[in-house]
């Protein structure tokens, strides 16, 4: 048969062998794994919806592996593309294809915003002629004047967050801004769709944050929404953030750690919100932009409809405060139980200016969550040290330390250590308490104290980890290290001389982790600053400068 002969359905079946008995490979097991899944009614589409359209590619003479980049921007991240490659007829696409002796194999296919790429590889002695067909289904056109905002993810290697996942972050942030759900609410017509295959971070950015400089290499690691393990600065050191993003920014830029399901894409659209210039807003408690999370935040007002409508923008020369109200409580309502509200996650740590006004008779209540039913409370344990710590009554100290030292493990007791450590600093500035300042001085400088401290955590990690897929444990060292730093910022919030100097010995310390050595430049400045202006001079610059990062 020549080349361009065509093989059509009469043809075939004339070349049926009937009845005669032939051999096949049913009965042989292959070399492979065996995966299985059933499709239900969700996502399926009772027929072909969107757009389709085909092409055939003269990709010239080749062989081997390679990597087929094919740039048209009709294709997007969610487009379904199918892909048959042949050798070709000399003389262009239309010429045809033939089968030859030349095995083509395609290994995968990425649709991408813009584009799709291929693996093949084509096993001949020579290069021969490839032709690719592609055929491209696409979604169904987004609805008259909805904006559509492609957004790059990314994940550290120590996070587990799949394609799936991202895809339904995203989804709910659309969600929230189109729907009207008060009267209150604006509705506002803008999506979010995944650009590419979720990535990962680059290898240089750690899984935790917890310096100004580990903040601005992932703010500077491309565009798009980072998921990282523990975000510990923003702005400054901070507790139980799980959101960061600088007010004003050229492009999609937001830092954030994982959640509760379906509280993610609120975080992921606040912090956006912030990128899009908007501050927080607190004269109503379910605004999307209010600084705390909750199921029920999806209040966009007019102001905010038109400011995420307009996207991304570049603040420069300008500085924003990030409550958008002043510096003190301004808006904020104090709860009159303080376990109302320590049971709050709020998204860029604890507001100091709240939790600071609380007493002794409360963090007495605290004390009774924290060492008689931690368990009860884990997921509020970082709140409950952090406004203990901002109380500053001498009660909690050793409390503090000994939760701290407990061998309990989970990534919200983990958090809660560390926050604990750096709590201690504020506790010792408003108590004086030689304790705290000592048990801070051996955790920043002891890589064995520090090592022990971690060593339950660390086990957790290892075990968590071989139960998925792609993800790598933090290693006894990482751990210990982010503990140590934790108790260097700590030291700076003390405020004494000697808290100070403790600060500026660790800089050169070839006993300490040597991120605590780089940590210690930046808690030397704070302690400077601490120390000359005092604690409250101190947060309310903090939260004036939070989001010019």
């Amino acid at each position: 048969m020549a080349p361009n002969d065509r093989l059509d359905q009469d043809a075939a079946l004339l070349l049926d062998p009937g009845t005669q008995e032939r051999a096949d490979s049913s009965s042989t097991k292959g070399p492979w794994a065996v995966a299985e899944a059933s499709v239900g009614t969700e996502g399926v589409q009772p027929a072909l919806q969107g757009n389709g359209f085909t092409y055939r590619h003269d990709w010239g003479m080749r062989r081997g592996e390679w990597l087929l980049r094919l740039n048209w921007d009709l294709i997007q991240p969610g487009s379904q593309v199918f892909v048959a490659i042949g050798e070709g007829v000399p003389g262009g696409p239309p010429a045809g294809k033939f089968i030859g002796a030349a095995r083509y194999t395609v290994h995968n296919v990425a649709p991408r915003g813009g584009g799709v790429d291929i693996w093949v590889n084509i096993e001949w002695s020579a290069d021969i002629w490839l032709y690719v067909d592609y055929l491209v289904v696409n979604p169904p056109s987004a609805p008259p004047g909805l904006r559509t905002v492609s957004v790059t993810v990314h994940r550290h290697s120590s996070v587990a967050l799949s394609e799936a996942e991202a895809d339904r972050i995203l989804a709910d942030m659309g969600t929230i801004l189109q729907n009207d759900d008060s009267g209150p609410d604006v509705t506002t017509p803008v999506r979010f769709v995944r650009n590419g295959a979720v990535r990962l971070l680059p290898a240089n950015i750690p899984g935790t944050i917890q310096t100004s400089s580990d903040l601005n290499a992932l703010l500077t690691a491309g565009s798009g929404v980072k998921i990282v393990q523990a975000i510990r600065w923003c702005g400054g050191p901070g507790d139980g953030i799980i959101g960061c993003a600088p007010v004003g920014s050229a492009s999609v830029n937001v830092a954030a750690v994982r959640f509760t399901a379906n509280q993610e894409g609120l975080i992921w659209v606040h912090e956006y919100g912030h990128n899009c210039g908007l501050p927080h807003r607190t004269d109503d408690p379910r605004a999307v932009m209010y600084p705390s999370v909750g199921a029920d935040h999806n209040v966009v007002n007019a102001a905010e409809s038109s400011a995420y409508l307009a996207g991304p923008l570049s603040i420069s020369g300008k500085v924003m405060a990030a409550g958008g109200c002043s510096c003190g409580a301004g808006g904020l309502a104090l709860p009159a139980d303080v376990r109302d509200f320590v049971s709050q996650h709020w998204i860029e740590g604890v507001p100091w200016e709240l939790a600071s006004q609380y007493g002794e008779k409360d963090a007495r209540l605290l004390l009774d969550w924290l060492v008689n039913e931690p368990e009860k409370h884990e997921e509020f344990l970082t709140q409950i040290v952090a406004t203990l710590g901002y109380i500053g009554s001498e009660i909690a100290v050793q409390p503090m330390i000994d939760f701290v030292e407990s061998a309990r493990a989970g990534r919200a007791v983990f958090n809660a250590r560390n926050t604990a450590l750096l709590r201690l600093g504020d506790l010792a500035n408003r108590s004086g308490s030689r304790a705290a300042l000592d048990f801070l001085a051996r955790v920043a400088g002891d890589m064995d104290l520090a090592r022990t401290l971690a060593a339950p955590q660390a086990s957790a990690e290892l075990q968590a980890a071989k139960a998925l897929q792609d993800v790598v444990a933090p290693s006894l060292d990482t751990l210990a290290a982010e503990l140590a730093v934790s108790a260097t910022f700590g030291l700076a919030l003390a405020g004494t001389v000697q808290s100070q100097q403790a600060v500026e010995a660790l800089k050169g310390n070839a006993d300490a982790f040597a991120t605590v050595n780089q940590a210690a430049q930046e808690a030397a400045e704070i302690a400077a600053t601490v120390r000359a202006k005092g604690r409250q001079e101190y947060y309310r610059m903090k939260a004036e400068h939070r989001h010019h990062l």
